[in-house]
C-alpha cells in the first residue's frame, strides 16, 4: 500500500500549504497568546488586549515595525510551524501505516502479539459459531467484532497499519494480483471519476494526519499556557479518529478499483479475459508474473 499512497498523494503536495500554512498563522497566535497569559493568569482577556495600547508591545511600536511582523515575520513563523507540524505527521505516518524501526522492535512485537491475540479470539469464537445452529445475527456480530480488530491476521503493531496491509492480502488472496506491481498499471485504466475519488480519499488522509501533528505541537504553548493541552488532547483524538476513517475508505477505494478493473487490467496487457467475466486466480497470477518480469 506504500506505493498506492505515493501515487495518489503526488499531485497533491500544493496542498499542504493551505493544510499547513493557513494553521500555521493561527498557531502562531495563539503561542503568542498563551505565552502573554502564562499558566497564572490563563483566563485573563486583559493581558490580551493589552497588546494593542498604548504602552502596550504592539501599540507602541511604529507603523513600520508593525507591517514587518505581519508581511515578513508572521508568515516566516506560520511555515516554520507549518513544517513542524508536517514533521510531526509524518513521524506519526511512519509509526501508524509503516512496520516500526528496529529501535522499536519490541513493543511492535508486544503490540502485535496483543492484537493477533485478540483476532485469534474472536477468529476461534466466530469458527465456533459456525458449527452450530446458523444464527445470522450472532455470526455478524462475532464477524464484526473479529474484523474491527483486522480484516486479516495481524502482523502490524497498529490498526491502521494492518488495515493497509489487508488490502495487498486480500487481493492476492483473491486474485493473486501483486499490488505493488499492479497498481501503477492499474491507475492508467481507471475511469476518471475513480482516479479523483481516490484522490480525494487521500486528500482526507493526509488532512487528518496533519491535524493529528497540529495537536502534537500545540503541546509546545502547553508550557506556558496549561488549557493548550487540552486543545492539543483534542485535536489529536479527532485527527486520529478522521485517520482511521479515512484509512478505512483509501483501503476500501483501492480493494475496489482491483475487483473492478482488475480483469480490465488483464485485457490490456494481453491476456484472454473474456469480457463481463472477472479475473480468475490463474489468470492473475500469469498477470502478476508478467508485471513482475522476474523481479
Amino acid at each position: 500500500m506504500n506505493t498506492v499512497l505515493a501515487e495518489l498523494g503526488r499531485k497533491y503536495a500544493e496542498r499542504w500549504v493551505t493544510l499547513l500554512l493557513l494553521p500555521g498563522t493561527l498557531y502562531v497566535a495563539g503561542t503568542a497568546a498563551a505565552c502573554r497569559l502564562g499558566h497564572t493568569h490563563w483566563a485573563d482577556p486583559g493581558r490580551l488586549t493589552a497588546l494593542t495600547e498604548r504602552g502596550g508591545p504592539i501599540g507602541g511600536r511604529t507603523v513600520s515595525s508593525v507591517w514587518l511582523l505581519a508581511v515578513v515575520v508572521l508568515p516566516v513563523l506560520s511555515a516554520a510551524a507549518g513544517l513542524a507540524a508536517r514533521g510531526a505527521a509524518a513521524a506519526l505516518g511512519r509509526l501508524w501505516f509503516d512496520p516500526w524501526p528496529r529501535a522499536l522492535d519490541r513493543p511492535a512485537r508486544r503490540l502485535t502479539a496483543a492484537r493477533a491475540a485478540r483476532w485469534e479470539a474472536a477468529e476461534a469464537e466466530y469458527r465456533a459459531e459456525l458449527e452450530g445452529p446458523a444464527v445470522p445475527d450472532r455470526l455478524d456480530a462475532l464477524a464484526a467484532r473479529r474484523n474491527a480488530v483486522a480484516l486479516v491476521p495481524p502482523r502490524r503493531p497498529t490498526w491502521c497499519g494492518d488495515r493497509l496491509r489487508a488490502v495487498d492480502a486480500r487481493v492476492w488472496g483473491w486474485y493473486r494480483l501483486d499490488v505493488v506491481f499492479g497498481w501503477p498499471r492499474l491507475w492508467l485504466v481507471l475511469l476518471p471519476a475513480e482516479q479523483e475519488a481516490l484522490r480525494a480519499a487521500r486528500t482526507e488522509l493526509d488532512a487528518a494526519v496533519a491535524l493529528c501533528g497540529w495537536g502534537v505541537l500545540t503541546l509546545l504553548p502547553a508550557l506556558c499556557w496549561w488549557p493548550a493541552t487540552a486543545v492539543a488532547a483534542g485535536l489529536f483524538a479527532v485527527g486520529l479518529r478522521r485517520t482511521r476513517a479515512a484509512v478505512d475508505t483509501v483501503a476500501h477505494l483501492t480493494e475496489a478499483a482491483f475487483d473492478l478493473r482488475g480483469a480490465l487490467l488483464a485485457r490490456r496487457l494481453g491476456f484472454d479475459v473474456p469480457a463481463r467475466s472477472r479475473l480468475t486466480p490463474q489468470v492473475g497470477a500469469r498477470v502478476t508474473a508478467h508485471l513482475r518480469k522476474h523481479a
